[in-house]
């Protein structure tokens, strides 16, 4: 077993997350992330999918026979994708930094897919946000926002459904407990 926190630092890694994170429980397919993510060739696709899945992150959700082959459908397991206190606490510095890293460079790169999608019209009521604030709490009231903002979080990301009426938005938030 690997360190999970480098399984999930690899940046071709978190491009087949992120393209997962948009299908649910339906899954996609490796033919379908490979259109999704053109940058990547092929076969180091295949090869980190397939690190992926070894390590429990994502599973396969269903197989489809194409002539002589058999097509795999793959979603992220819930939970696995994210790393636990525990895990988190044996990272050193420079691990942490070389995660938060990616993890911003990943970001980076959706929003720039954003903007890359956007025609003329759309780029000018562009609803992209941005906020940085420094709240002063106590470490319970802190604490009370944390379960607050989780909840809330939770809340929106289960009410989502399939259908052709929603759309997927990106909310990233970063929480750094001391200046």
């Amino acid at each position: 077993m690997r360190n999970k926190a480098e399984v999930l630092m690899h940046p071709v890694r978190m491009k087949i997350l992120q393209a997962l994170m948009h299908t649910k429980e339906e899954g996609i397919s490796t033919l379908e992330m490979i259109s999704i993510i053109k940058d990547v060739p092929q076969a180091t696709l295949y090869r980190h999918i397939q690190i992926l899945a070894d390590e429990n992150i994502i599973k396969i959700v269903k197989e489809r026979k194409v002539r002589s082959v058999t097509e795999k459908f793959y979603a992220v397991n819930e939970g696995a994708a994210k790393l636990s206190k525990e895990d988190w606490t044996q990272l050193t510095i420079k691990q942490k930094l070389n995660y938060v890293s990616y993890y911003q460079l990943a970001l980076l790169s959706q929003y720039q897919n954003y903007l890359d999608s956007l025609d003329e019209e759309e780029r000018l009521a562009d609803l992209a946000t941005f906020s940085l604030i420094d709240f002063k709490l106590t470490k319970d009231q802190f604490k009370n926002f944390e379960n607050e903002l989780n909840d809330l979080i939770n809340k929106y990301y289960n009410m989502a459904d399939s259908s052709n009426e929603t759309e997927t938005k990106t909310i990233a938030i970063n929480i750094i407990p001391k200046p």
